[in-house]
């Protein structure tokens, strides 16, 4: 049994902390909890999901962002990298 059930008591679920960092800011970060670093990496793609659809015109303000998820000690464990860029052809384009 998981997490000590079998005995009738539970280890605490870890928790994390997904930060946001841009070049212009970090920041506050978002607490998660999970015992399963699998379900930990797919509710970080989910959140970036989310973070994109909510606030598409900032990513072409800030151009790359951080989003990581690190432990209670401040370990990053996992990161996505997002970049936007201009190419050669929109260059001039505002």
């Amino acid at each position: 049994m998981p997490n000590g059930a079998l005995c009738g008591w539970r280890l605490p679920i870890p928790k994390f902390n997904i930060n946001i960092r841009t070049q212009s800011r970090i920041s506050d970060t978002v607490p998660v909890h999970s015992d399963d670093h699998t379900a930990l990496r797919i509710e970080l793609a989910r959140f970036v999901g989310e973070l994109l659809k909510d606030h598409a015109d900032l990513i072409w303000v800030d151009e790359d962002w951080q989003i990581d998820v690190s432990d209670e000690t401040g370990l990053i464990l996992y990161v996505l990298n997002i970049t936007a860029m201009k190419t050669a052809a929109t260059a001039s384009i505002p």
